[in-house]
């Protein structure tokens, strides 16, 4: 560190170019750094595009890493952070990383923005486990969202350093206050996020049928992913098409206008996430949520204040709860003046300084007595 105590840090994180959260989260939480006084650069480190061919893969990796080697010998850094997950495809990826920086990165850090710690736990998962341990021996400390994942990586590396930070969020907009539900109109539900099978995107159609069968309402999908077909099959089989708008990926104005327009904010996720970036945009537009208590959720919100939780693959469940906060004008006032506070616990200032004091841990800790 400098003589005043500040951090230099090079953040390896996604490239601008892709999709997903932490394109968006990552220049967020380094000008929060920057802020509290830390000397911050970053490199890309992964895919350069969407669809990036997989020939061209290979020679893109290599020419970051050489990226990287190259900054880490011109400049002095006291910490390195890997942005990245915790699952097959990341750790075969990171693990070349941090061989061919070897001789040159000083302390290293994975922060893991979810993944699959939970094989960790679990019997089996031998090649991937054993590929983890490679992975953690590789560095000084990880970094996870929720304390769910620092319980299963202390558990699996007892003396390694795991700790837990927060994602930071940027409002967008003014809070929504009130949806459409509170006009008289057809009350509004949104789903937002990539649209995979696990994150609950198809009990969200099953459940919103149930809803639906019983009152008027509409159902706004906001995502692309693999799944977006399997959807619009279940939502013609269901014959919703008047009732669920398949928006696909929308960013930016579009997707601000997805939230102010909402009245309940559901994701019934059980895929191996830290925090969703798209729970805490609902909650900073002042949204009702619903979601499954795993992991930042269950760290995070409290059933019946912030959220209405629900179990995993339970569309009955999830049905009853969209019609609770729809019947209940009450309840969804008091959860929007509960999330429009709780949602500054993640404000960018609050999240740099806690990222801060777990790096300073970890330096402390490998630095050792």
């Amino acid at each position: 560190m400098t003589a005043q105590g500040r951090m230099r840090i090079l953040m390896l994180s996604p490239h601008a170019t892709v999709s997903g959260p932490l394109p968006k989260i990552v220049p967020v939480l380094i000008d929060a750094l920057r802020n509290e006084g830390c000397r911050v650069d970053s490199i890309g480190w992964g895919r350069h595009e969407d669809d990036e061919p997989l020939p061209g893969r290979a020679w893109s990796r290599l020419g970051d890493v050489v990226r990287a080697r190259a900054l880490l010998r011109r400049r002095h850094f006291d910490v390195v952070v890997v942005e990245t997950s915790h699952e097959w495809v990341s750790v075969m990826r990171d693990m070349p990383l941090l061989l061919a920086t070897r001789g040159t990165r000083p302390l290293t850090v994975l922060h893991f923005h979810g993944g699959r710690s939970d094989k960790l736990a679990s019997p089996g998962n031998a090649a991937f486990k054993i590929a983890s341990r490679l992975l953690f021996s590789l560095c000084d400390g990880v970094l996870v969202l929720s304390s769910e994942e620092a319980r299963a990586a202390s558990t699996f590396r007892p003396n390694g350093t795991v700790l837990t930070v927060l994602n930071p969020y940027v409002a967008r907009n003014a809070p929504c206050v009130g949806g459409a539900a509170s006009n008289a109109c057809v009350p509004s539900v949104l789903f937002a996020s990539r649209l995979i099978v696990e994150k609950g995107v198809l009990d969200t159609v099953d459940a919103f049928a149930l809803v639906r069968a019983e009152r008027p309402c509409s159902l706004v999908i906001a995502g692309g992913g693999p799944a977006r077909a399997d959807v619009a099959e279940r939502i013609a089989a269901l014959r919703l098409e008047r009732d669920v708008r398949l928006l696909g990926h929308i960013s930016g104005d579009e997707l601000v206008a997805a939230y102010r327009d909402a009245d309940v904010f559901v994701l019934p996720t059980y895929w191996a996430e830290g925090f969703p970036t798209s729970i805490t945009e609902a909650m900073s537009h002042g949204l009702p949520v619903v979601t499954t208590p795993l992991r930042g959720m269950a760290d995070h919100l409290k059933d019946g204040e912030n959220a209405l939780f629900v179990r995993p693959r339970a569309p009955i469940e999830l049905a009853a709860a969209i019609r609770r906060l729809l019947d209940d004008e009450p309840l969804r006032a008091r959860m929007r003046t509960a999330n429009l506070a709780k949602v500054e616990d993640f404000a960018p200032s609050a999240a740099a300084r806690k990222y801060l004091e777990a790096l300073r841990a970890v330096a402390g800790i490998a630095s050792g007595p």
